[in-house]
This record gives structure tokens, C-alpha cells and sequence, in this order.
């Protein structure tokens, strides 16, 4: 298998899990399950628009419209290591930590 092909089913496997119950078992006690399902949303909602989730919007649709603080929602970013997610999720994190 080419490097890029093995890339790619990491990738998926991890959009598989993250948006799984698995994901959500596994941060529900650092972070509130509706918090964790409304990323999944998020996430979902980009993959099935087909269009890319910038980290800025993604950063204010969760402190702003969803009302999570701004250090829960860089910690989660830390967290989960969101730069792994692009190409969905594209933007610096060092823009919105």
C-alpha cells in the first residue's frame, strides 16, 4: 500500500470513531454529551455538504451560538487534536487557542 492510502483509512477510521458512541463514552466525563454530539453535528453536517469546516466558525458556532466557554472549547480542541481532522476541519488552531 502507497503511504497515502494508508493516510487516508486513518483518516476515516478516524471520522468513523469520532463520530461514534465510542467518541462520546470516551469524553462524555471531561466534556457534557450534548457539547460532544453538537461537534459530531458539526462534523456530520460538513461531510454531508461536501463543503470544508473552518476551525473559526466551528470555534464560534460552539462559544458563541452554543454558549460553551471559550476554555472548554480550546481544551477540547487540544484535546482531540483537531489539526488531525483536516482537510474537514481546516484553519489554524493557534488562531482560535
Amino acid at each position: 500500500m502507497d503511504n497515502i492510502d494508508i493516510e487516508l483509512f486513518e483518516f476515516l477510521d478516524l471520522l468513523d470513531f469520532t463520530l461514534s458512541s465510542k467518541f462520546v463514552e470516551k469524553w462524555k466525563f471531561k466534556y457534557s454529551e450534548v457539547f460532544l454530539k453538537q461537534f459530531q453535528l458539526k462534523l456530520l453536517n460538513a461531510l454531508s455538504s461536501k463543503k470544508q469546516l473552518k476551525l473559526k466558525t466551528l470555534y464560534r458556532y460552539l462559544t458563541n451560538r452554543c454558549k460553551y466557554s471559550p476554555e472548554q472549547v480550546s481544551n477540547f480542541f487540544k484535546s482531540i487534536e483537531i489539526e488531525l481532522y483536516y482537510p474537514v476541519i481546516h484553519g489554524r488552531a493557534s488562531d482560535v487557542l
